[in-house]
């Protein structure tokens, strides 16, 4: 081989030596900028991730705030009305006015005793746990998976990190799951539960019969004049407080009957209107089949007297025994009145 050849050969080799370092040297670096983007990427991911954890605890400080305020401005605006219209009845010409003037203080004691109790019985109502659900509750599901019960997916509550028992529903406003959830009262800005279902009763019950008695009272306080004009003047107190009690009575009347039939029969408005949403009553085949209802009796001294604290599954599983000892003697019955009609058809 002449010198030229070699010179070219050894110009050639490292040429390419040169391009191959520099193919490296650029593959180093492409790889080097990824890392950096990667890098950028998960610090990125990480500083947002963290701003919306931010974000959210900020929001969730602003919503307690704002139902706080809510709570606040809803139970004092029900306190100051029916201390406005109880108060308007003392100081117009009433009948109340009457027996404070007369020194009748039977009739003075039963009336204002009344008010006292249905604000006593609303604030315990407010006041009052619903039943929130603990964590030591979520051993319950065991009872649904023996003796031939049917396995129920109970549902996981992904806001308190728990499976809720049977009957409990969790409820937004409030944050919290329920147990034996009725309804979230606007009117209270509560949760009626199992623990104050009870004082929600009875606040109604109490509120309808001083709303009839302030009816009465208003009714026999009118006074009649020639003219509409003085007639409106002289009467405007009377009419408001008549608007407001005739729209209060029905309201209260309504609901008093509802929940009372609710009591009797050991339902609530949520399992009655809900009932095929609900995994544990979706499965029966019977929609008037009520797994709860034991005896009218029972019912009700269990909604006056016996706060349960989640015992509701016993009852479940005691429908569902019963109802399967039922359903073989049916099958049973059926099959000997299939032989006795063919040992009749042989003779």
């Amino acid at each position: 081989m002449s010198d030229k050849e070699k010179i070219i050969s050894s110009q050639s080799s490292s040429d390419e030596y040169i391009s191959k370092v520099t193919f490296k040297k650029k593959i180093i670096n492409h790889s080097a900028n990824e890392i950096k983007k990667l890098n950028n990427q998960t610090a990125s991911d990480s500083s947002s991730k963290e701003n919306t954890s931010i974000e959210l605890n900020i929001f969730n400080e602003e919503k307690k705030k704002f139902f706080n305020c809510k709570k606040i401005c809803v139970r004092t605006a029900h306190l100051l009305l029916v201390l406005f219209v109880t108060g308007n009845l003392f100081f117009q010409n009433t009948k109340l006015r009457d027996a404070l003037i007369q020194r009748d203080y039977v009739y003075l004691f039963c009336f204002v005793s009344l008010t006292y109790s249905s604000l006593l019985f609303f604030f315990l109502t407010c006041f009052k746990n619903p039943g929130y659900v603990e964590k030591q509750q979520v051993e319950c599901r065991r009872n649904f998976q023996n003796d031939g019960l049917p396995n129920i997916k109970l549902r996981f509550c992904t806001y308190c990190h728990l499976e809720q028992p049977i009957r409990s529903r969790h409820c937004e406003e409030c944050r919290r799951c329920v147990n034996k959830f009725d309804h979230h009262c606007p009117w209270l800005e509560t949760c009626i539960g199992e623990k104050n279902h009870k004082y929600f009763w009875l606040f109604v019950g109490t509120t309808n019969i001083l709303i009839c008695w302030c009816i009465e009272i208003t009714w026999s306080s009118f006074v009649s004049y020639s003219k509409w004009s003085t007639w409106l003047l002289k009467n405007l107190l009377f009419l408001f407080d008549a608007q407001v009690l005739v729209i209060s009575f029905f309201l209260t009347l309504s609901l008093f009957l509802i929940h009372t039939y609710f009591m009797i029969t050991n339902t609530t408005t949520w399992e009655k209107f809900s009932r095929k949403n609900i995994t544990y009553l979706k499965i029966l085949k019977n929609e008037s089949n009520n797994p709860f209802h034991q005896s009218y009796l029972k019912n009700v001294y269990l909604f006056l007297f016996g706060p349960r604290d989640n015992t509701w599954e016993n009852v479940y599983a005691a429908f569902f025994k019963s109802n399967l000892k039922e359903s073989n003697m049916s099958n049973n019955n059926s099959e000997n009145e299939v032989q006795v009609k063919i040992e009749k058809t042989k003779h």
